[in-house]
């Protein structure tokens, strides 16, 4: 199988999440006996060396291109690279679809986020959801596969986009085996002076937009008794975007300038212990097409408290603590349990890895060049 992958969300020192799901992806394929000839699509910022957290480099040929305009980019320059290395199947790791007519193009729609939530939590415009709409289902129906990552995405993407199911693939993601359970105190501690913690502390892992509900979750730790709020900081980690200063005026207003950390970025090579060394991992997002870092988390043995909103309950399936993000009161006691309760910090540290094994890089791997396969065998 001669397999091309769009690498531009590889991105060094700023990894998004699909550029997290891109880079597991190859690390997967590159475990295979028999992997695939891969062709990985990049522009002037791609970094197509991953940082080996685990698996060793994927065997790959590289293809560079300067990107000005995005549209000239998808509808012209990738296709004619794609069209020369004489490709079997293409797989885009977005919900658009490339004017690529040289073979059979699979698309990933990770979630309908923009179709589900207001603008307000979406983080966009009504005008931008429309034409999301419309384009989203465009690309779906042009596709030969579209892949998703939770069973709750495909039942958006059915639904809101008039996809057959039969269509869809759940390939869920991976975590690979760099993410368990650390018995190394210099290892941990090394991890926490690179990125600046100090003490014990909570943790959360991703961007600050309106539906990452960061700020219910500040609400929620300024709750917590001011013994645990010392003993304990929150470490709200993930590169910075438009919507930290607001994150930023929010711990002034509730007065946890001095307990709450933003250190920016995680290297991706630090992450396994940063997990390792928190008391808990916190997430009271209210939409998620998959939730990587709650997986990632339950894989170290970390205590994970996450709300009961979308593809979450789905991701930790029963090994862990499961809140409503909107009731304050309770995702506090919930987070002081998860804290406190020996007995259940025992259990969520047994269950996580457990549970993680569920999501591994063989299985991940497996079923996207299942679907590829039967998408070329069916042309």
């Amino acid at each position: 199988m001669k397999l091309g992958i769009d690498c531009r969300d590889l991105v060094a020192g700023a990894l998004t999440g699909i550029g997290r799901f891109v880079g597991n992806l190859l690390r997967a394929v590159s475990l295979e006996e028999n992997p695939p000839e891969l062709f990985l699509y990049g522009n002037q910022d791609t970094a197509f060396d991953l940082p080996q957290t685990w698996g060793g480099p994927p065997r790959a040929r590289t293809r560079r291109k300067s990107e000005a305009a995005v549209w000239w980019w998808d509808r012209v320059t990738l296709p004619r690279m794609v069209r020369r290395d004489r490709l079997d199947v293409f797989l885009s790791p977005y919900f658009k679809a490339p004017g690529i007519r040289s073979c059979p193009v699979a698309v990933t729609i990770h979630d309908l986020l923009f179709l589900r939530m207001p603008p307000e939590v979406s983080g966009k415009n009504a005008m931008y959801c429309r034409a999301f709409r419309s384009f989203a289902a465009s690309s779906a129906r042009r596709a030969a596969a579209v892949f998703t990552v939770s069973e709750h995405s495909r039942r958006d993407i059915v639904e809101l986009l008039g996809v057959p199911r039969g269509k869809t693939h759940v390939v869920g993601n991976c975590v690979g085996p760099g993410f368990h359970p650390l018995d190394d105190e210099a290892r941990v501690a090394a991890a926490k002076e690179a990125v600046g913690i100090d003490g014990d502390y909570i943790f959360y892992l991703g961007n600050f937009g309106p539906h990452k509900n960061v700020d219910g979750l500040l609400e929620t730790y300024a709750r917590l008794d001011a013994e645990l709020r010392d003993r304990f900081r929150l470490v709200l980690g993930g590169r910075p975007d438009k919507w930290t200063p607001k994150t930023r005026r929010t711990v002034g207003r509730l007065g946890l300038a001095s307990r709450v950390s933003l250190p920016g970025h995680i290297p991706e090579e630090l992450l396994p212990a940063i997990y390792n060394g928190a008391a808990a991992f916190v997430t009271l997002s209210r939409w998620e097409g998959f939730g990587l870092p709650v997986l990632e988390a339950m894989a170290c043995g970390t205590p994970v408290v996450c709300s009961n909103s979308a593809s979450l309950p789905e991701v930790a399936g029963g090994a862990a603590l499961l809140v409503d993000a909107d009731d304050r009161a309770g995702c506090a006691a919930g987070l002081a349990k998860a804290l406190t309760d020996d007995t259940m910090r025992a259990g969520l540290r047994a269950k996580g890895p457990t549970r993680a094994k569920h999501f591994s890089p063989a299985r991940f791997s497996r079923l996207i060049l299942k679907a590829l396969g039967k998408v070329i065998e069916s042309r």
